[in-house]
């Protein structure tokens, strides 16, 4: 199968898999550059599958990083949530999630640029089977889930 064939099967997929809302939780601690540039990303690219764009930060010691998301929350750009301490990852992406349980969500590291309609297409790679729960696309440094090898 082709790459186009491929993006075709994918778009019918989406266009009928799925009524759910997907909710984007993005933990943050620091790094406001990569931070803004996410959310910069992410918030020009929009999909009637989108929910609440959800920004926990994780109680970063950047101050710029809490005035930027601060603004964007101020703007009903983001939810945004703030832990009193650090508490790490994993935590840190629970709280989120159980904001809105009945949403589907994606956990999108901080540094993460997203493009086109790439949420539409993580959503048609779930639906092509009732036994997938979860999608994890591959990245140029995502350690564990590095192509063409880790750390490149």
């Amino acid at each position: 199968m082709d790459g186009s064939t491929l993006s075709n099967s994918l778009k019918s997929v989406a266009s009928g898999a799925s009524t759910r809302v997907v909710d984007i939780i993005i933990p943050v601690y620091s790094g406001l550059a990569e931070v803004r540039a996410c959310l910069e990303s992410l918030l020009c690219s929009r999909s009637e599958l989108q929910g609440e764009v959800i920004v926990v930060n994780d109680c970063s010691p950047e101050p710029a990083i809490d005035e930027f998301l601060r603004s964007l929350e101020r703007a009903s750009r983001i939810t945004l949530l703030q832990n009193e301490e650090n508490l790490g990852f994993v935590k840190t992406c629970n709280r989120a999630a159980a904001l809105r349980p009945d949403n589907d969500f994606i956990l999108l590291n901080a540094d993460t640029e997203v493009h086109g309609n790439w949420l539409d297409r993580m959503v048609a790679h779930a639906a092509t089977a009732s036994d997938i729960a979860s999608v994890t696309p591959f990245s140029n440094n995502a350690t564990i889930a590095s192509y063409p090898k880790g750390g490149a």
